[in-house]
């Protein structure tokens, strides 16, 4: 009951605010984003592009260690056998006939200030340090906090600040994780809709999304090697009864949508080495 009321909460808040003027803009920019990442399959191309899964078979590494950050998606909460991330490491060494190591350090109730807490703990650290790969998924819990701790109309009134401190944020954890590790490939994963798209608040939450997640794609293009996987692309509203778990949390067949759409996009994008 308590989960339906801040769903319901949160519906409020994106009815308030997905009229604004950024309505289609994001969704154009993310699009403009993704398709400049994709590996150009042209003979006339100047420059030789590899992907990242070209990146890991082709590397000297035997092995690779994989961390994962964030909330509860990120830790894998709904599912019966570890998330998504055991499905993109079994996929990885499947296509790379390598080994990959998986640590998940994944926090339900995560938000992105807490995230970046987290990265202060020295043990923390020491793990992005070591890893090769580090998967992140954060920011869905920004928004619920304020509707949750203070009521729908503060979660409206305080959109603009939550937006910024948002991004503020994600700017910081990758700043602190590049401090650390300059070389690792980061993974950020797009926040998902879970509303039914026949639903009237429908329209107003995928704009609100696509505003959230544009910040991820920018972020994630000063942070190379990094890219996003579209999650939004995988998770969708239409069947949802099939891989949602409760009212927010993918199910198995959700965490495998998920990791395939990883494995996807490490397939199709251009690997781009740390600057």
């Amino acid at each position: 009951m308590m989960k339906k009321r801040y769903i319901v909460l949160l519906l409020l808040l994106f009815l308030s605010i997905g009229t604004a003027g950024w309505y289609y803009y994001p969704q154009y920019k993310i699009n403009q984003i993704k398709k400049e990442s994709v590996v150009v399959k042209s003979k006339n191309t100047k420059v030789k592009q590899i992907t990242y899964i070209d990146y890991l078979k082709e590397s000297s590494k035997s092995s690779y260690y994989h961390l994962v950050l964030g909330d509860s998606v990120a830790q894998g909460r709904g599912s019966d056998k570890g998330g998504f991330a055991i499905r993109v490491n079994s996929n990885l060494e499947n296509l790379t006939t390598k080994k990959f190591i998986l640590e998940n350090q994944g926090v339900s109730g995560a938000t992105s200030q807490g995230l970046l807490n987290q990265l202060q703990i020295p043990a923390v650290q020491e793990s992005v340090q070591k890893a090769d790969i580090i998967s992140i998924n954060i920011g869905g819990n920004d928004l619920v906090q304020i509707a949750k701790k203070e009521g729908p109309l503060k979660a409206i009134q305080s959109y603009d600040d939550v937006k910024s401190n948002y991004e503020e944020n994600l700017q910081d954890i990758f700043k602190k994780i590049r401090s650390l590790n300059p070389d690792a490939i980061l993974v950020l994963n797009e926040l998902y809709n879970v509303v039914n798209s026949e639903q009237k608040y429908y329209p107003a939450t995928e704009k609100l999304l696509n505003d959230w997640n544009l910040i991820a794609y920018e972020t994630a293009l000063s942070h190379k090697p990094a890219l996003v996987v579209p999650v939004s692309d995988a998770l969708l509203t239409e069947d949802m009864e099939k891989w949602l778990h409760d009212s927010i949390h993918p199910n198995d067949e959700g965490y495998t949508r998920i990791a395939q759409k990883t494995i996807t996009t490490f397939k199709n994008n251009s690997f781009v080495e740390a600057q």
